[in-house]
């Protein structure tokens, strides 16, 4: 799975650099992109009151800058990790030198019962899209 964007001037900090947490966030883009492709309803997704997937954790890493402008690609592989939990690496790539890592990134999800904080398993739905994804990378 494959999501493009142009880096934005705001998603730079004040040497006009990519800001870590504004990839982390564009990767976030990427995997609300991946599940409107797949047909999961955004809005019921991030607002049901019976299940909640928050990221647990996340990690970037940086081999070269990027600056307002650059196109960019990323590249995610969702895994599912348990039944409760999966996790999404992400590859980023300038569009014209996909043979260069830029950078690397991976969020933990988990699925839990938003009233009382308690894990549940993955939601079918979720277990498809991430199968899915697995027979297509």
């Amino acid at each position: 799975m494959t999501y493009h964007r142009t880096i934005h001037f705001s998603d730079t900090d004040a040497a006009g650099v990519v800001y870590f947490v504004a990839l982390l966030s564009i990767c976030h883009e990427a995997y609300e992109n991946a599940l409107q492709v797949a047909e999961i309803d955004l809005k019921t997704f991030f607002t049901s009151s019976d299940i909640a997937i928050p990221i647990f954790h996340a990690d970037i890493d940086f081999y070269q800058p990027l600056f307002c402008g650059d196109r960019i690609q990323i590249h995610l592989q969702p895994i599912q990790l348990n039944e409760t939990e999966f996790e999404i690496n992400y590859q980023i790539f300038h569009e014209n030198n996909l043979d260069k890592l830029i950078a690397k990134a991976t969020t933990k999800h988990v699925s839990v019962t938003p009233k009382i904080h308690q894990r549940n398993p993955l939601p079918l739905f979720l277990i498809q899209w991430l199968q899915g994804n697995l027979n297509n990378c």
